[in-house]
């Protein structure tokens, strides 16, 4: 029991982490989406979108949650993701909102492949929630 004692913190720390945005936007606005059963939140600055997967889904891989995550971004942003890295927990993706958008339009625009079914703001103002239905086209 000793020996799991000064174990246990350090642990615990580490799965706090878990979930968490990356520092760059950590002062960014978080929307919930569920996308074909993947939950991700997304976040939004400048050209950049980050979503993080959500759901405890098995997914070894990029390739299947890929474009599910982009999905939820284009639907966050209203702009055409370009180019998506990262890995099943956390991808990273390249906005492309076309010539003469700004940054502060784009929440507003909803894709033409997604009809939203529920939207909900929590306590504070700071995280919305979409619940959206999306076509794969």
């Amino acid at each position: 029991m000793r020996l799991l004692l000064p174990l246990a913190l350090p642990l615990l720390l580490l799965l706090t982490a878990c979930g968490q945005p990356d520092p760059y936007f950590r002062e960014s606005a978080v929307t919930r989406v569920e996308v074909q059963g993947d939950i991700f939140d997304v976040r939004l600055r400048g050209r950049l979108a980050e979503a993080v997967r959500r759901n405890p889904r098995y997914a070894p891989r990029l390739g299947p949650v890929g474009p599910r995550a982009a999905n939820a971004m284009q639907a966050v942003s209203g702009c055409r993701v370009a180019e998506i890295r990262g890995d099943a927990a956390m991808v990273l993706g390249l906005l492309d909102c076309g010539a003469g958008s700004s940054a502060g339009d784009r929440r507003k625009r909803a894709p033409a492949s997604c009809e939203i079914v529920e939207r909900w703001r929590l306590l504070g103002g700071q995280e919305e929630g979409l619940l959206l239905d999306c076509l794969r086209i």
